[in-house]
């Protein structure tokens, strides 16, 4: 059955260890923290205004009575495309290949399929390099909506 039992702390099998950042500590995944349970309001204390859903989540989660680890999330970051010269042609080569092999649009006037539609999901899977793509698209005469 493996070898659970030597496993530092000995935890017991199935259970999952994690590093807390806010105690600097390796901790037990489910281990249950009994902390003082503090009324969440929708309304800022401070200068009691009524928050935005966003930030009632923020808040509900820093008050939130946890049950074990925590992670925090990091926000993401938008990072734009650093692609120059011929990287640039390549990647946008490239891009449009992957475009080619999506479904495509019909096109009203001839009723070819003949139309490059760029998804949501090849958005934003593409996101940082959309700018100088849709710019070469342009470029090309190539339609792409």
């Amino acid at each position: 059955m493996g070898n659970w039992k030597n496993k530092k702390g000995n935890i017991g099998r199935n259970k999952q260890r994690r590093f807390n950042r806010r105690t600097g500590k390796v901790e037990n995944f489910n281990q249950r923290n009994r902390s003082q349970e503090k009324p969440s309001s929708k309304v800022n204390e401070e200068t009691n205004e009524h928050l935005s859903p966003k930030e009632a989540r923020q808040e509900a989660r820093k008050n939130h009575a946890a049950k074990g680890f925590v992670p925090e999330v990091k926000p993401r970051t938008f990072r734009h495309c650093t692609c120059e010269g011929t990287e640039l042609a390549l990647k946008n080569q490239r891009l449009l290949d992957l475009l080619r092999k999506e479904p495509r649009g019909i096109d009203p006037v001839s009723g070819a399929a003949n139309v490059l539609v760029i998804s949501q999901r090849f958005r934003r899977i593409h996101a940082r390099h959309m700018k100088h793509f849709v710019a070469f698209l342009r470029e090309q005469n190539t339609r792409y909506r």
